[in-house]
């Protein structure tokens, strides 16, 4: 599927939707090696993450997660960065779905915990973008769950989040195998542009949705 011989499939929950006013509160992450040309489950990650102030009514309603739940579990926005940190060689391949999202938060967490001057330099898979090129709106992560019909509860957790994405990537894969040509490329709503951060690796594309403006590059 990739020449890459290590992935990490990634989702942040997060107290808001500004990765520099608002901090990440939960980090799902599973990494996968290559063995005898298979991927294979090494590692998993699944943090509460303390934050400055305290998680809202409706941050709760959407990840589920309590202030109960991250007074008991909870660490510190610093560790939270050192696990994640470790699971990430220069060569992994980061895979998230709408990764443009999980980006600014990712690069802030570098910024803050480790070098304000911090570049990117992985390779990433944005797993919207092939779904997004192959199939009409809406284009949520449980769209495609439902349209492959992928058995994972619809939790909003972190870690069921990175298992959904992780299987629909495989889906996909099986129903037709160019997910290398998705390899740093990001869709974008061309009506809205790009949000966030941009990589100078990573070429954007407008996306319609259903009609392979990517697979046809």
């Amino acid at each position: 599927m990739f020449k890459h011989e290590e992935i990490l499939v990634f989702d942040f929950e997060t107290t808001g939707l500004s990765a520099t006013n608002d901090q990440i509160l939960e980090i799902g992450a599973a990494k996968y090696k290559k063995v005898n040309g298979n991927f294979q489950l090494v590692d998993e990650l699944s943090l509460i993450l303390n934050t400055d102030n305290p998680i809202s009514e409706k941050i709760t309603e959407i990840t589920g997660i309590t202030p109960q739940m991250q007074e008991k579990h909870g660490v510190s926005q610093n560790e939270g960065f050192n696990r994640l940190d470790s699971l990430i060689n220069k060569d992994t391949l980061l895979i998230a779905y709408n990764i443009q999202f999980d980006l600014g938060f990712l690069l802030n967490f570098y910024y803050n915990n480790y070098d304000k001057n911090f570049k990117l330099e992985n390779d990433i898979l944005d797993i919207m973008a092939i779904y997004k090129d192959r199939h009409k709106f809406p284009h949520r992560l449980e769209s495609g769950v439902l349209k492959y019909q992928i058995n994972f509860p619809n939790t909003h957790r972190a870690l069921d989040d990175v298992k959904a994405t992780y299987a629909l990537l495989l889906a996909m894969k099986e129903e037709k195998n160019n997910i290398e040509k998705y390899v740093n490329v990001i869709g974008f709503n061309k009506k809205y542009g790009v949000s966030g951060p941009k990589l100078d690796k990573v070429r954007y594309v407008a996306q319609y949705g259903g009609f392979g403006e990517i697979d046809k590059l």
